[in-house]
């Protein structure tokens, strides 16, 4: 049985991939340093990154399974488990029993999360408003655009190609008696 045949790419254009190769860097460097402008936006919160997310995807989706979280940000249920131990440990999310799934059980905000996830999201707003200062409106919006369009395209190149369908066998009406 042989491998199904890829259509071969057309070329690229040499300068578009040196551009994209640079668009990928900077994107790179901007999660890096978002990542920890973070760090220092709640360094008086004793929270990490993932368990900042956590907290706000609890605060925007309410109560989720880990497998509901893990979905939304596509990690492993064991990667949603570890980050999420500590928020319960501290008293920012509390299990909840699932009335759809016995085995599945619910992550919550308790009330002392929802004003956790009040505070993240008041520093970040403000920081957000910050660096609006001064900017263009149509360059970010084209920006946003570009990272979307590239977003979408690597998400299809990352995937994997559909499965080739099995070969069809003789059929019942077709095998002789």
């Amino acid at each position: 049985m042989s491998e199904p045949q890829l259509q071969p790419l057309p070329a690229p254009d040499p300068q578009a991939v040196f551009a994209l190769g640079g668009l990928i860097t900077v994107a790179r460097r901007l999660a890096e340093d978002l990542e920890h402008a973070a760090r220092l936006l709640h360094h008086g919160d004793d929270l990490t990154v993932a368990e900042r997310r956590l907290l706000l995807l609890l605060r925007q989706g309410g109560p989720q399974t880990i497998p509901q979280l893990g979905a939304r940000r596509e990690a492993s249920r064991q990667y949603i488990q570890q980050a999420l131990a500590p928020l319960v440990e501290r008293g920012l999310v509390a299990w909840q029993d699932n009335p759809r799934h016995r085995r599945s059980r619910l992550a919550v905000l308790t009330d002392e999360g929802v004003q956790m996830a009040r505070r993240v999201m008041q520093r970040e707003g403000e920081l957000v408003r910050r660096l609006a200062v001064g900017a263009d409106l149509a360059r970010v919006t084209a920006a946003v655009e570009a990272l979307r369009e590239l977003d979408e395209h690597l998400r299809q190149a990352a995937s994997p190609p559909p499965s080739p369908a099995p070969p069809a066998g003789p059929s019942s009406s077709t095998t002789g008696s």
